[in-house]
């Protein structure tokens, strides 16, 4: 026999099965903090754990149809894909670093230190620069999701886009960040991009 909180999520996956956005939001409320934690704690940077709860909970919103006939509980399904999504991210990280390192001696602009107060003013301006040149809708998406912190479903649902096309345009969008600090011969990874977008 089900319990009451069985139960709710039962109710809850049978409404998200039929596309409800508000089962969606409860289920996003209830689990997003414990989601957000567990990527800081691996990851040490507010963006990539950001990151990881918005690709969480878009696998959840299109795999809606489907949830609600698993046996198993919502929140473990849901820490299965962010524990995937984190080491998938740690890897990439360990990955780019060892790339860095491998590098031979690059010259003093490029040297990626946050004490620098210069080199902050640097990074920002770039940054600044890099932002006002993306296409409309791409600087639309990104500041929706860095400035309000929506997700790629909330975002699509405001300007009618599927959150798929969200992502896209949000990766696009980073890579051409990344280019514009290339340009100026800086190479940035993924962690310290994610650090100057703090």
């Amino acid at each position: 026999m089900l319990n009451y909180d069985q139960y709710e999520e039962k109710k809850l996956l049978s409404l998200l099965a039929d596309g409800s956005e508000y089962a969606f939001q409860l289920l996003f409320d209830r689990h997003r903090g414990r989601i957000y934690n567990t990527a800081i704690r691996f990851l040490k940077s507010p963006i990539l754990a950001q990151d990881v709860v918005q690709e969480v909970f878009l696998k959840l919103w299109l795999n809606r149809t489907t949830l609600h006939k698993q046996p198993n509980p919502i929140e473990s399904w849901l820490y299965t894909v962010a524990k995937n999504n984190i080491l998938n991210k740690a890897k990439k990280i360990s990955n780019e670093w060892k790339a860095l390192n491998d590098l031979p001696a690059i010259n003093d602009n490029s040297k990626l230190s946050t004490d620098d107060a210069m080199q902050d003013i640097e990074y920002n301006t770039i940054l600044s620069h890099a932002i006002e040149a993306l296409p409309s809708q791409q600087k639309k998406i990104f500041r929706l999701s860095r400035n309000q912190q929506l997700t790629y479903i909330q975002i699509g649902e405001q300007l009618g886009l599927s959150p798929l096309t969200v992502k896209k345009h949000m990766s696009n969008a980073l890579g051409q960040i990344k280019a514009a600090f290339a340009k100026r011969g800086i190479i940035i990874s993924l962690l310290v991009l994610s650090k100057i977008l703090e």
